[in-house]
């Protein structure tokens, strides 16, 4: 009988390993592919169910977007074929304000048709859906141009019984306008919400060339600093500089209303801007000197401003007369010296001495009958009736008269007090001369007529005299 040590026993045993039984290890195994199941059955089972939950609200929104695009084709129909009644079944608003002028946009619509070509294909560009409101934006043609109206509406939920539920058309949602984005460039910033995109991005490089050329017609001394435009949804309908910051321009979008659609940036509405952006380049370049709006510095730096603009942008109206009169008699640098020695109380007196060296009353007949006095003295008689009306200028209003004159003095203390006297329209100049009598004394006769039920009458001739560095009216 051998002896065994203990390191030979621990090595028998080490090679003994623990087996399982092999029906035990199916029974696992099964389990184990039963709970796959039901898990691969429950994960299907629960997308089956998303994806009817998804259907179904793909289809509540389909038929909620029919639904809207019903109600469209229904009122384009409407007036398409002139029928009131279904036409004002559509609209819907506790204002009576809105009523009423959806009945005068109805009898707008037949004027149009009456007068125009008109297209009401109703064409629907888009429609954008959020809860209970929609906006949607339709295409009209007009003697062959294409342009865009936006129609706001509401879904009331009154009932499948009541008439008045469903997608009815409300009072227009300006707060509903899109999403607001920006575009930077060199000179300019454009704050602007989705509906106002392709006007904001055509805008912009414009913006940036205009105040590029503007600045070189100037040669600005400094560089004005960059300024911002917001595009904005809101009446009534402006492009105008901010009061409280004098380098922001708002611009009330094309489309609270009828929009061309061909052209994002309708001539008029550059024009506008154009002339806003050259009025605030002549200021900046001028010091920002504020000019009583009825003095003739103003009317001489709206003038600068008018040519400027011309400058900036060759579709803008060409420089005003004045203006280039100045420029043909004084040379191309006439509009950059008015512009130096511009300041509150300037004078035509003192503008002409700067252009000329020579003070306007020792200037030829010839010389001032060179210039174009017409848009001068009409600005003149458009003056008057505005001063009028406000009281604390009555002081304003007197000195636009020759007081060395009784007779023009006591006419003027007339006019002053007469309601009358302002509501009459105002006289339109067609000629201007300018005339000097043996005591040396020059005067501006200027031929006018007037409107009398669509004709055009004479309504006498208008007389100023030279006096106090401009012209005083006598008559």
């Amino acid at each position: 009988m051998g002896i065994r040590l203990d390191w030979q026993v621990e090595s028998e045993q080490s090679r003994i390993r623990p087996t399982e039984d092999p029906a035990a290890l199916r029974r696992r195994q099964r389990a184990r592919r039963q709970i796959a199941l039901l898990l691969a059955l429950l994960v299907s089972a629960l997308g089956l169910i998303g994806a009817l939950i998804l259907w179904r609200l793909q289809y509540v929104d389909d038929r909620i977007r029919r639904d809207l695009l019903d109600t469209v084709s229904v009122e384009v129909t409407a007036l398409r074929v002139g029928d009131f009644a279904n036409y004002m079944a559509v609209q819907r608003s506790s204002s009576d304000y809105f009523i009423l002028e959806q009945s005068q946009r109805f009898d707008d619509y037949q004027a149009l048709k009456a007068s125009h070509r008109v297209s009401l294909a109703g064409e629907v560009i888009s429609a954008t859906i959020d809860k209970q409101r929609a906006r949607v934006v339709l295409e009209e043609i007009i003697d062959g141009v294409p342009y865009h109206v936006v129609w706001f509406y509401w879904r009331y939920e009154d009932g499948a019984a009541s008439p008045q539920s469903g997608w009815r058309h409300v009072p227009d949602d300006l707060t509903f306008w899109g999403e607001e984005h920006t575009l930077t460039g060199t000179h300019a910033r454009i704050t602007y919400r989705e509906l106002d995109r392709a006007l904001a991005q055509a805008l912009l490089p414009r913006l940036d060339e205009w105040w590029r050329r503007g600045c070189a017609a100037l040669t600005c001394a400094a560089a004005p600093p960059p300024f911002r435009v917001e595009i904005v949804a809101e009446r009534p309908k402006t492009v105008e500089w901010a009061s409280p910051d004098p380098w922001l321009l708002r611009i009330s979008s094309p489309l609270v209303g009828r929009a061309r659609a061909d052209l994002p940036l309708a001539p008029e509405l550059q024009a506008e801007i154009v002339r806003l952006l050259a009025a605030r380049l002549v200021r900046y370049v001028g010091g920002e000197t504020t000019l009583p709006a009825y003095s003739d510095a103003a009317w001489l730096q709206s003038e600068l401003a008018g040519w400027l603009a011309e400058q900036m942008d060759e579709q803008s109206p060409a420089a005003p007369p004045f203006t280039r009169s100045l420029i043909a008699q004084y040379g191309p640098g006439a509009s950059l010296t008015l512009l130096a020695a511009l300041g509150p109380q300037m004078t035509l007196d003192d503008a002409l001495t700067a252009l000329s060296g020579v003070a306007m009353p020792l200037l030829t007949v010839d010389q001032l009958n060179s210039l174009s006095w017409e848009s001068f003295l009409q600005w003149r008689l458009a003056l008057e009736p505005q001063l009028v009306t406000q009281p604390q200028h009555s002081g304003a209003f007197l000195a636009l008269y020759d007081l060395q004159n009784v007779a023009a003095a006591g006419e003027a203390a007339l006019r002053l007090e007469s309601p009358a006297y302002a509501a009459q329209p105002v006289p339109q100049i067609v000629s201007v001369s300018i005339g000097r009598d043996a005591d040396s004394q020059t005067y501006a006769y200027a031929e006018t007529t007037r409107s009398d039920n669509g004709v055009t009458i004479p309504a006498g001739t208008v007389i100023w005299r030279l006096s106090s560095g401009t012209w005083k009216r006598v008559n």
